[in-house]
């Protein structure tokens, strides 16, 4: 399990590598030609790639799949709006700081609050976030799509033979979201998460919220396959990849184990 989870990880790396060289070497030759100084346009724009990398690390692996994925629109656009005016004057910074200053020495220098070239690094940053943006909507809706035939399936077999519901058995588990009674087998779900009245349960299909209290939900699960670990997290212990004495890892997700449940976690994945 653990050698699965580097390859991913590496493969993951290994695309933003090629996709980070294919856009320096895109850009530089696009701007060398404009310019004439190839080699000026690549040592700018490696200088001034970190804070690009971060902030384009931050909204596709953090922001996507943490808000905008889950639902949560409103926290999702005002820190995705702080975070653009947050980088877009850290790339200021570096114009003025260092290029400028230290490499384009006959360029005029404008003012850090400027709004023409802050407005231009707040277009690059939306420009460089497009790719990542559209490859991870990509696979969400995918997701979506195969959920929606899984249930679709589900039902039909269900019609034809109807689920063994005995409690000791029993393995599925039925939540009202969005105004439908939706099936989630116990084998595909990853984890549950409590955010206020309401419960997000996380499977390998996506996201599903429904509003119910934590503690009503881990009486109607089996506790051979779930274990709470946390006031706000419940997870699938054949879903847990790795743990420590304060976190389990499941997928990319870190979640934290309260200090009340750490001999409880401890017992049941040893």
């Amino acid at each position: 399990m653990s050698h699965w989870i580097i390859n991913k990880e590496w493969k993951k790396i290994e695309l933003y590598f090629l996709y980070w060289t294919c856009y320096l070497l895109i850009f530089t030759i696009i701007q060398g030609f404009t310019d004439r100084d190839f080699y000026m346009v690549f040592r700018n724009e490696l200088f001034s790639l970190t804070p690009k990398l971060i902030f384009v690390w931050i909204v596709a692996e953090k922001l996507l799949d943490d808000l905008l994925f889950t639902r949560k629109f409103v926290r999702f656009i005002a820190i995705y709006i702080l975070l653009m005016a947050v980088f877009a004057f850290l790339l200021r910074l570096i114009d003025n700081y260092i290029i400028l200053r230290y490499f384009l020495i006959s360029w005029k220098k404008e003012q850090l609050l400027s709004i023409a070239p802050f407005l231009y690094n707040i277009i690059k940053l939306q420009f460089l976030l497009t790719i990542p943006f559209c490859l991870k909507l990509y696979r969400y809706l995918n997701i979506e799509r195969t959920t929606l035939q899984q249930l679709r399936a589900e039902k039909d077999r269900d019609d034809k033979d109807p689920p063994i519901v005995n409690k000791e058995n029993k393995a599925f588990l039925y939540i009202k979201c969005e105004r439908r009674m939706v099936k989630l087998l116990f084998r595909d779900i990853c984890y549950f998460e409590a955010q206020g009245n309401y419960l997000v349960i996380f499977t390998i299909n996506g996201p599903f919220k429904t509003y119910l209290s934590i503690s009503e939900l881990e009486d109607k699960l089996p506790g051979a396959m779930f274990a709470r670990i946390h006031r706000s997290f419940i997870v699938a212990l054949d879903k847990v990849e790795s743990h420590s004495s304060s976190l389990v890892m499941i997928g990319n997700k870190k979640i934290p184990i309260g200090r009340s449940y750490i001999l409880k976690i401890r017992n049941c994945l040893t």
